[in-house]
């Protein structure tokens, strides 16, 4: 009797469930199936969107909301959002529902939203933010790894910026970036600092470069460490140590990097005029 009873159970489920059209966003606001709104939650970062869908069919659906949508701001003004978390949405024949999503800022320019700012929902992201947008829907890292991430590939900036200490949980993330940017993994990591002002807009400043230098030394004594921009001309010394001799050596470096302008740089490791080490960074 109780396996009559559990396959019965069992058949109304799946046919329940076989009655959801399931299809993805795009599909069905180009088909017209649904209605789709979005407005801002005051946020420009995680849960920061309250989407709404509508049914227009006499049918249920389940729609997929695709990480990689881009959400833009019905305001110049305001930032465009990229969802990056997946969202599923069960709906019965005529239902609205309204639902958060989670997303992040892809115009470091411009500012942040206000509450109850509109968007339009009919756009997807190009192919770089789309396929970093799928990347954090299927795995999870710090919310400020994650907003630099995006900015990383939207607004191009400093992949190293994505986090400034040397953490292996984000190094996936890191990796990620850079070969959607077709660059070499950062040998350093960059300390931003992100300012939001009454206005909205935000203000991101690099203050701060650590890294290690590899060298090898015949000699000890004093080691130079000298910053060169891209023209070639010494923007600053940073200071002067005393070095072991040794081969494989590592230089911890922490460079202050608040009053350089952004752009590309190069520094160098001499001493006595013998170059030990060179890399290049960019803030």
């Amino acid at each position: 009797m109780k396996k009559i009873v559990l396959t019965c159970l069992l058949l109304f489920v799946l046919t329940a469930e076989a009655k959801h059209r399931r299809l993805n966003l795009q599909k069905a606001m180009e088909l017209k199936l649904v209605k789709a709104g979005a407005s801002s939650l005051g946020a420009y970062q995680g849960n920061c969107i309250s989407m709404s869908l509508k049914n227009l069919t006499a049918d249920s659906l389940l729609v997929v909301v695709e990480a990689g949508r881009r959400l833009n701001s019905k305001e110049d003004r305001y930032q465009d959002i990229i969802i990056t978390r997946e969202e599923f949405i069960t709906l019965r024949k005529a239902e609205e529902k309204k639902f958060n999503v989670k997303g992040y800022c892809c115009q470091a320019s411009n500012a942040a939203p206000c509450l109850n700012a509109k968007y339009d929902v009919n756009t997807m992201a190009d192919s770089g933010l789309v396929a970093l947008a799928r990347f954090l829907n299927a795995n999870s890292f710090d919310t400020q790894a994650e907003q630099h991430a995006i900015w990383a590939v939207s607004d191009k900036r400093p992949t190293a910026a994505i986090s400034n200490k040397y953490d292996s949980l984000v190094l996936p993330l890191k990796r990620q970036v850079a070969a959607i940017k077709g660059e070499k993994l950062p040998w350093y990591n960059l300390m931003v600092v992100t300012y939001v002002y009454s206005t909205g807009h935000l203000d991101s400043h690099a203050s701060l470069l650590n890294g290690n230098l590899d060298f090898s030394n015949n000699e000890e004594g004093y080691g130079t460490l000298k910053v060169y921009d891209e023209k070639g001309r010494q923007v600053c010394i940073t200071e002067s140590k005393w070095l072991k001799a040794g081969t494989g050596q590592k230089y911890a470096l922490s460079l202050p990097v608040k009053t350089l302008n952004p752009g590309k740089y190069r520094i160098e490791l001499t001493l006595d005029k013998i170059l030990l080490a060179t890399q290049a960074f960019e803030i």
